[in-house]
């Protein structure tokens, strides 16, 4: 890339932003960037970003106050830093959303014997399976959920394997799951787990967020540190 296409590049990709955090907040032109970034702090992806943008507005800022002769410019935005700042704002513009952890979800009705879910479990690797009654979810098992009834089952070193489903469901904790839309950011699911008060062991997908729909995914904070560490080491950085 050619230090003024990268210059023009870089340019292009700030006013982007910038056009996006006014619309986000509603601000008129009269609103500097920085103050822009201060009232978006808590959108998710600018509160993660929010080092970056700053630089970035300082070398806006030397950059095009400097001079509009290409051939005096004293300092240019390197191709790293321009790809960087596309990324931002692709990221902010058009976001990657929860949508792309969907997949095939095994769920297990109440009345299903534990041996069953035992069994599921440890051949497929699914620490956390959703549980319906007459078609409507019951609750999330988890593998702190099997541990416990196993403690309390166990007797001369041997367990029986008697009973449902829904006798696991006794040692879980409702509010330890939370449902989102498929229109929910990654990164927004990232913040959510982040700042839940309670911890969190899943994420429920489902198109529009409500219990009733069908579960498209069961997203952990693994499975999105995962992804964000895959499309984007800066934020572990």
């Amino acid at each position: 890339m050619t230090e003024q296409a990268g210059y023009l590049e870089f340019i292009e990709s700030f006013n982007h932003i910038h056009k996006y955090l006014k619309k986000y907040t509603n601000s008129d032109d009269n609103v500097s960037f920085s103050d822009l970034l201060y009232k978006a702090k808590k959108h998710p992806m600018i509160h993660l970003y929010l080092d970056e943008l700053h630089l970035f507005r300082k070398l806006r800022n030397i950059i095009v106050h400097q001079t509009d002769d290409f051939e005096q410019l004293i300092a240019y935005p390197s191709d790293e830093v321009v790809e960087r700042m596309k990324f931002i704002e692709q990221q902010l513009v058009d976001p990657s959303t929860v949508i792309v952890f969907k997949t095939e979800v095994i769920k297990f009705n109440a009345a299903d014997a534990i041996a069953d879910v035992l069994k599921v479990s440890g051949e497929k690797e699914i620490l956390k399976l959703p549980i319906y009654e007459n078609d409507k979810f019951v609750g999330l098992v988890t593998s702190r959920g099997i541990a416990k009834w196993l403690q309390k089952h166990i007797e001369n070193n041997t367990i029986e394997l008697s009973g449902s489903v829904k006798d696991l469901l006794e040692y879980e904790k409702k509010s330890q799951y939370e449902f989102i839309a498929q229109s929910m950011t990654v990164y927004g699911a990232w913040n959510l787990f982040q700042s839940s008060p309670n911890k969190l062991d899943a994420l429920l997908l489902t198109e529009s967020g409500r219990p009733d729909d069908r579960i498209e995914a069961v997203i952990t904070y693994d499975d999105v540190l995962k992804y964000i560490y895959t499309h984007d080491q800066y934020v572990f950085n």
